[in-house]
């Protein structure tokens, strides 16, 4: 006999924003857990959805696209409706690039993705290499400069590190010219921030990237903007213009607390733990902070075409579900939560998704993230500059990570100081060769000291020198 799905508006819906998902994200999946099993119905903002907590329930949703949909169109309440025009996480639903499209648009998008970000991700390819070396140096001018010259201090890993280098990286991958590159960084952060400018943020980071595709079209060069030119069937520069927006948006969030979560595990733990961690490679370190402490805790919504059975609970056609990454990583039948086991070389997590929309960027997002611990923990000695409790976190629906990271460090390489910022600069947060007219470079640094950057004008660089000031 089949029972009709569960109305949604008729249970007893629990609130996701709570004192215990922003400060005890695990001990909240685990009491929903014990009361309703793998799925839970939720309150999103005034708007009940469905949270998935099970791993296994979590990958059924994601692999099958002919059941689960993305495409805003399906959600039922939405098409009554039932959602309020104002609700915060709609507009953020209402646009179609490759993260929230289905079937065979999808799939047409995502090979045109695949093929333009394939160099850049193929470890044999010249583009991959350049790109690992502009990431090495820019880490190592970020370290350079919050030192100031300095063989020990005080330092925010978060403002003055984990969020600047991705963007860093996605400025050198996306071809931006350089005096646009810095816009788009401090766009980038008012939108992820939220606040009365985010809205504003997201259409200028639109306008933008779409700017930065039909100039790409008439100044090719080897950079991801170009080959999505390139690629056939052609897309066209408002769609690649989206395309670019949604990578900015997974950069400046994800890859940013990924760093930070991964420095967070080792300082956090016991000398003993610290001790092991620091002992493998940095790639197992990421591996196991994607699992124990994922940035992206909760993936975008899908919509079942049909009703569904899911959980304890038949779902009907066009209710929202939430699959949780962080919640199937803490199902005990994917791990313990807690122990050591559970997060040792396990190659099965989803911190980058699953399926048909799996990350198509994850290679790049991991090499920045081992490149910038790498390089912290072999540059600087590191402690925290609170205690883990007091440490502030930032939630929302879909990511979790630290508002600010204070540390101490002290430098294990000798420092040269950061010359000031000066009028005549140009701004540049990745440096261009001198031009003939420019002045002559500074003397080359002693071989145990990385490069440093050579211009500050930059809006970036002022925002970094305003923060090391403070």
């Amino acid at each position: 006999m089949e029972f009709p799905p569960s109305e949604l508006a008729s249970l007893a819906v629990e609130p996701l924003f709570t004192r215990d998902f922003e400060t005890r994200p695990a001990a909240f999946y685990a009491r929903l857990r014990g009361r309703y099993g793998p799925v839970a119905p939720v309150d999103l903002h005034g708007v009940p959805v469905w949270l998935v907590l099970g791993y296994r329930e979590v990958w059924e949703v994601l692999r099958d696209e002919t059941v689960w949909k993305k495409d805003v169109q399906h959600w039922r309440w939405l098409r009554e409706g039932r959602v309020p025009s104002d609700w915060p996480h709609l507009p953020g639903y209402q646009v179609s690039h490759l993260l929230l499209q289905d079937d065979q648009q999808r799939k047409a998008t995502r090979a045109a993705v695949d093929e333009a970000i394939a160099p850049f991700q193929d470890p044999h390819a010249p583009q991959s290499y350049e790109l690992a070396k502009a990431v090495s140096r820019h880490a190592d001018e970020l370290i350079t400069f919050f030192a100031d010259g300095s063989e020990s201090g005080w330092a925010d890993l978060g403002a003055q590190f984990a969020r600047a280098l991705p963007l860093m990286a996605v400025n050198r991958l996306f071809g931006f010219p350089v005096e646009q590159g810095d816009e788009v960084f401090m766009d980038s952060w008012r939108m992820v921030d939220g606040g009365p400018d985010a809205a504003a943020a997201v259409g200028r980071l639109v306008a933008a990237t779409t700017e930065l595709a039909a100039h790409k079209k008439r100044h090719p060069g080897d950079d991801l903007t170009t080959r999505l030119l390139a690629v056939e069937p052609a897309l066209t520069v408002e769609q690649i213009g989206l395309e670019l927006y949604a990578i900015i948006v997974i950069m400046s969030e994800l890859v940013s607390h990924a760093i930070t979560n991964s420095v967070l595990e080792v300082l956090a733990g016991d000398a003993g733990t610290r001790a092991g961690l620091m002992a493998g490679p940095v790639e197992e370190l990421v591996n196991r902070v994607h699992i124990a402490s994922p940035p992206w805790v909760n993936l975008t919504f899908r919509f079942p075409v049909a009703d569904t059975d899911l959980g304890d609970f038949r779902l009907a056609a066009g209710d929202a579900v939430l699959p949780s990454i962080a919640a199937a990583h803490g199902d005990p039948m994917f791990a313990t939560p807690g122990s050591q086991e559970a997060s040792v070389s396990s190659r099965a997590h989803l911190a980058w998704g699953a399926g048909p929309h799996q990350c198509p960027g994850r290679g790049i997002a991991d090499m920045i993230v081992t490149t910038a611990v790498g390089k912290l923990f072999e540059r600087c000695d590191i402690e925290l500059g609170l205690p883990v409790d007091q440490l502030p976190w930032r939630s929302s629906a879909h990511v979790r990570g630290l508002k600010s990271f204070p540390v101490r460090f002290r430098m294990r390489t000798r420092q040269v100081p950061v010359p000031a910022a000066t009028e005549t600069a140009a701004p540049a947060p990745d440096p261009a060769p001198a031009a003939a007219s420019d002045p002559a470079p500074a003397p080359a640094p002693e071989p145990a000291t990385p490069a440093q950057p050579e211009r500050y004008r930059s809006a970036l660089w002022r925002f970094l020198a305003g923060l090391r000031r403070g």
